[in-house]
């Protein structure tokens, strides 16, 4: 155990010392959260395009269309229902309501319904339309004199508080973080062994089991400490709320960053020197970045991009963290994300363990 300690406080003080690192891991994901947070606004909610279709033009389909009007965080477009779902498929709607015939007749029956289009693509724009329009419905059913809700709503499930890009923003940009400041022990992996170092600890006590060991401690701290900076400036920089359990937060945080260094160790096992580890890390990591839901949504993303997006690991990272942070879910809540990283976690260490060499 004296040896492991020893190893545990060197890897900790050369990683403190690792300003590349730094850098890159909490140096690129608080730049990104403060541009992007800035640029998409920190004050208020996101304001929605919605298009609404009155095929009844009846007295309440009217008042629902004027409250909506009135919603400050809405820019109302009247028209038709191929024009304004064409204008959603063209993404110049977040979303479409379409109050059909008869509307206002069956609401004073109790029974009126209103469909209501989503754009997929953007969680925060189906979190703001859904408030809106739900906050409005519940209005116009308590102005009835029945004890029964007037409208249901055909609707598809999503969020139910109000989002705002950074706030949906911020779990991509941890998950980002766990994946900068973890995949490089591969490079560090190889540079001990390019330059002898490896071969010294095989001549002491130290058992491979005692080396990684202490590796993904320090770098588990790291990460750890790293994520406690980032939140810190969403939270009080941009006001985002932390919607789930702090717990479950910080078992996903832990599981995301076990499974990134377990694949930063299958690439120093294989590499042969520095330059390629690092650019194995690069080309895993930057298609990660893009495609695993850190910076935009991946739902619209090309059908062809879609089996390569659904085995990315920081997919399911981004999800699980998205789905605590922004929506309060618990762990078996997301517990498909959690698996799937769990596996990533025993396949790499695995492979790791088996192709680990001193020299």
């Amino acid at each position: 155990m004296k040896a492991f300690f020893a190893m545990l406080w060197a890897s900790v003080v050369m990683l403190s010392r690792n300003r590349v690192l730094l850098i890159t891991s909490l140096g690129l994901a608080v730049v990104s959260i403060l541009i992007f947070g800035w640029l998409f606004g920190s004050n208020g909610a996101s304001t929605l395009s919605l298009g609404v279709v009155d095929q009844d033009h009846s007295a309440i389909s009217q008042q629902i269309v004027a409250n909506l009007k009135h919603n400050k965080s809405l820019v109302v477009h009247e028209g038709s229902t191929d024009a304004e779902t064409q204008a959603l498929r063209n993404g110049q709607r977040g979303a479409v309501i379409v109050m059909p015939a008869g509307f206002g007749a069956a609401f004073m029956q109790g029974d009126a319904a209103m469909q209501v289009y989503y754009d997929q693509s953007s969680p925060v724009e189906q979190a703001i339309a859904q408030a809106a329009v739900q906050s409005i419905i519940a209005s116009l059913n308590q102005q009835s004199s029945a004890h029964t809700a007037h409208v249901t709503l055909h609707e598809q499930a999503v969020n139910t508080h109000n989002l705002r890009q950074v706030d949906w923003l911020t779990p991509g940009m941890l998950g980002m973080l766990l994946m900068w400041a973890n995949l490089p022990v591969g490079v560090t992996l190889v540079s001990w062994r390019k330059e002898g170092i490896m071969k010294r600890l095989a001549a002491t006590p130290l058992r491979p089991s005692a080396l990684i060991g202490s590796q993904i401690l320090a770098r588990l701290l790291l990460s750890l400490g790293q994520g406690v900076i980032l939140l810190a400036v969403a939270i009080f920089v941009f006001k985002v709320q932390i919607i789930g359990s702090w717990m479950a937060l910080l078992a996903t945080t832990t599981l995301g960053a076990l499974a990134m260094l377990a694949i930063g160790f299958v690439i120093g096992s294989f590499a042969r020197t520095a330059e390629v580890a690092d650019a194995i890390s690069m080309l895993i990591s930057f298609p990660m970045m893009f495609l695993g839901g850190s910076y935009f949504p991946t739902s619209s993303a090309p059908a062809f991009l879609a089996p390569l997006i659904n085995v990315l690991p920081l997919s399911y990272l981004n999800d699980a963290l998205r789905q605590i942070i922004n929506n309060g879910a618990s762990l078996a809540s997301v517990q498909t994300d959690l698996l799937v990283l769990a596996g990533w976690l025993v396949a790499a260490l695995l492979l790791s363990v088996r192709a680990f060499r001193w020299a």
